[in-house]
């Protein structure tokens, strides 16, 4: 079986190197390759400026996957969202007391968490995931965090409309 953007051993052509009067057939490739106009060069996914790191724990009953562009302070609120590994720390010993019931290490936890609301600079106000465009990353409900999390400004014209139906005319615009 070859590999994604190969045929029959050979590799997809440069576009660069393809006569734009003529029609071409890759539906014999597998898909799965990328196809860059210069495969040899850097390249550069996310903004290197403007990068937080994250530690996140679920309390929810279920996974919950978060896409790449999507806006962390819209997220599900099962997912409690910490800047520091302390707190987070702190976060799995309230959630893993044997002392209190489930309500109340969820919200002792809670108390815990970073604020979500409208903190322009301040993660995850205004960020999203540092992944690659269409990835994802799955959260599971676990009493210990997720561990680090790189996540990266939201750019272009910086506004976030329709995501939750409780949000502020005022939250659209990120700054």
């Amino acid at each position: 079986m070859p590999n994604p953007g190969q045929k029959l051993e050979q590799p997809l052509p440069k576009p660069s190197a393809l006569d734009p009067t003529t029609a071409y057939d890759f539906s014999e490739y597998p898909v799965g390759g990328v196809w860059v106009k210069d495969p040899d060069s850097f390249h550069v996914l996310n903004s290197q400026s403007a990068k937080a790191v994250l530690y996140v724990i679920n309390v929810g009953d279920r996974d919950i996957q978060v896409g790449s562009h999507i806006h962390l302070a819209d997220v599900n609120d099962d997912l409690l969202f910490f800047t520091d590994r302390d707190t987070a720390e702190q976060a799995e010993t309230v959630m893993t007391d044997p002392q209190l019931s489930r309500p109340q290490q969820i919200a002792a936890a809670r108390q815990l968490a970073h604020d979500r609301s409208k903190t322009p600079g301040q993660a995850p106000w205004g960020y999203r995931l540092d992944v690659a465009s269409g990835a994802s990353e799955r959260f599971s409900p676990e009493p210990s965090p997720s561990g680090r999390i790189e996540v990266v400004e939201i750019g272009g014209k910086r506004r976030v409309p329709g995501l939750r139906k409780d949000k502020q005319a005022g939250d659209v615009d990120l700054d």
